[in-house]
């Protein structure tokens, strides 16, 4: 067989490290893991894969871990993957890259690591001033890849409402009308709206709708969740650390409603297509909101805001210039609109 007739190398995704922004780069991982032409290597945190591998099939997922950041170089070497679209902008995921010598290494400059790639894609503005799924989209392009709809989608698979569904049996609401409220943020408290506020939005959901709301997060968010559920009492059940990605996904898949600060639940809530609020503390609507109808942004606009800052040193004015009302009011639209 001649060289032009062998089959293309692998295209190795460098995948982001936090759940947002991997459902804002899904459909450049579509478009990388759906080619029939070319096989992908999806590489990112191990606990992407029971999203990914059932819907991916035909990608390979290599999972990886801030404690051990090179130690998958060998495996790659292995793969000789041709392109890496590199979808973070750390150091270290270039680095990999090389190490693993792949040949073509796309993606932004950033973190002084433009040497080290070989296609330094532009960005079409200041980092953080356009939507990140546009972001994403722009570098899977500049890998030759037909990426499609700018709005990320998702549907619930089987599995997933099946084991939502045991969840559920298990705090007393099997085939009852729920929505999910996830009061933590694992960014910082500069994410985390207050939890009297999340209990509010709970009481009145419950007491309206007869909507009883899980609350949902990980070991980060355990207080946040406590103290919802302290002020909220009966009109929650607490599932916080009970679920891992796949039951997560389930029980968005199933929920009414979906109330979150910027974090993975809500874009995971969002690319679900199930209605959600949305509440923006120190971070840009702009940059990371989920827009869709079937979604609420709720951002103050805070003199000093979108600050990125994980922590404020003045009071969190911006969060707490949201009131449940707003949340509140928002919730009653997009469930009038969606009976």
């Amino acid at each position: 067989m001649s060289s032009s007739a062998l089959p293309p190398r692998p295209i190795l995704v460098r995948l982001p490290n936090w759940l947002g922004d991997l459902i804002q780069a899904l459909p450049v991982v579509s478009a990388a893991a759906g080619n029939p032409s070319r096989r992908a290597i999806l590489v990112g945190p191990a606990g992407f894969g029971p999203l990914l591998t059932p819907r991916f099939p035909s990608a390979e997922f290599i999972p990886w871990s801030r404690a051990r950041r090179f130690a998958a170089a060998g495996a790659l070497r292995r793969a000789r993957p041709g392109t890496a679209l590199l979808l973070t902008d750390s150091l270290s995921s270039a680095i990999l890259a090389a190490v693993a010598l792949i040949p073509e290494r796309i993606g932004y400059a950033a973190e002084l690591r433009g040497a080290l790639l070989t296609r330094r894609v532009p960005r079409s503005g200041p980092s953080r001033t356009g939507p990140r799924v546009e972001e994403y989209a722009a570098l899977g392009r500049a890998a030759g890849l037909l990426v499609g709809a700018a709005v990320p989608r998702l549907t619930a698979l089987p599995e997933e409402l099946r084991t939502a569904g045991e969840l559920l049996q298990g705090v007393g609401l099997a085939g009852a009308s729920y929505a999910v409220l996830a009061p933590g943020a694992s960014y910082g408290p500069a994410k985390r709206w207050n939890p009297e506020r999340f209990a509010a939005v709970a009481t009145h959901l419950a007491t309206r709708f007869g909507l009883t709301s899980i609350l949902v997060g990980t070991q980060e968010d355990v207080a946040a969740a406590a103290e919802t559920e302290r002020m909220a009492g009966g009109f929650v059940r607490n599932l916080t650390r009970a679920t891992n990605l796949s039951a997560l996904t389930g029980l968005l898949g199933g929920a009414r409603l979906v109330v979150s600060n910027d974090s993975g639940v809500m874009h995971l809530g969002a690319a679900l297509g199930r209605p959600t609020v949305a509440v923006f503390g120190s971070t840009s609507p702009v940059w990371s909101a989920a827009d869709a109808p079937w979604v609420r942004n709720l951002y103050a606009a805070y003199p000093c805001s979108p600050c990125f800052r994980r922590t404020c040193p003045i009071g969190y004015g911006c969060l707490r210039s949201i009131g449940p009302e707003q949340a509140i009011q928002a919730a009653d639209e997009l469930l009038a609109a969606d009976p």
